[in-house]
């Protein structure tokens, strides 16, 4: 790559930041959140912004951009700080399931620091994100185990299609968060009492802290539309 190139990609990127900070913020914090899926996490992240009616130009989504695995999600979001030191929180959210680099994603996340007072957390769910969708229709300290190199979240996407939770669901569907709103604060208390309870019996499968982001997010504007 020539020099008249970076030069050019440098003065798009900063062109780019120029016009994010120019974009009328309002008055809390800047977050950038990390997706692994390309399209189910994202769109219900998106989903949460929208009915919160939070800021766009306050809270960035990432998605089909960042890669398929949890270290391509650290990294990215690293690089994506470096170009933008106007973020106050960063979020990656990735899956256990069975990912070769999830334990490296975690490792460099938390040997990483991104700046003063910057969030720089992990936002994960074993065996997948699904597993959080489950929790909304009640508790659960099941353990997701398919055999071989199969997906444990294939297990959690065929107990989250049963009648009387989501029947068709499949992975990209969009519209979740509106079918699954009324029943959040279940979600959230079932995913706090799985917290104590992994950290009573020293598991992880299962487990999420999605509720702590959803939570977080919430709390910047709790009147959705």
């Amino acid at each position: 790559m020539g020099s008249d190139d970076l030069f050019h990609k440098r003065k798009q990127r900063l062109a780019a930041s120029l016009k994010r900070k120019k974009a009328k913020k309002a008055p809390y914090d800047r977050v950038i959140i990390v997706c692994e899926g390309a399209k189910t996490e994202p769109n219900y992240f998106r989903e949460i912004r929208d009915a919160y009616r939070l800021n766009t130009a306050n809270i960035d989504i990432c998605g089909q951009e960042c890669g398929s695995d949890p270290l391509s999600v650290v990294n990215y979001a690293i690089r994506k700080f470096r170009e933008d030191k106007d973020y106050d929180r960063v979020y990656c959210v990735f899956d256990r399931d069975k990912h070769a680099t999830f334990d490296a994603a975690i490792d460099k996340l938390g040997q990483t620091r991104l700046g003063k007072d910057v969030v720089f957390k992990a936002i994960t769910s074993e065996p997948c994100f699904e597993f959080w969708l489950l929790l909304h229709f009640g508790y659960t300290t099941r353990q997701f185990c398919a055999p071989g190199n199969a997906s444990n979240c294939e297990l959690v996407l065929a107990e989250l299609n049963k009648k009387e939770q989501i029947p068709g669901y499949c992975k990209g569907a969009g519209n979740i968060f509106a079918l699954t709103k009324e029943r959040l604060s279940d979600a959230i208390r079932h995913a706090n009492q799985l917290q104590q309870h992994n950290l009573a019996t020293g598991t992880n499968n299962p487990s999420t802290n999605i509720h702590e982001l959803i939570e977080y997010l919430i709390s910047l504007n709790s009147s959705p539309s």
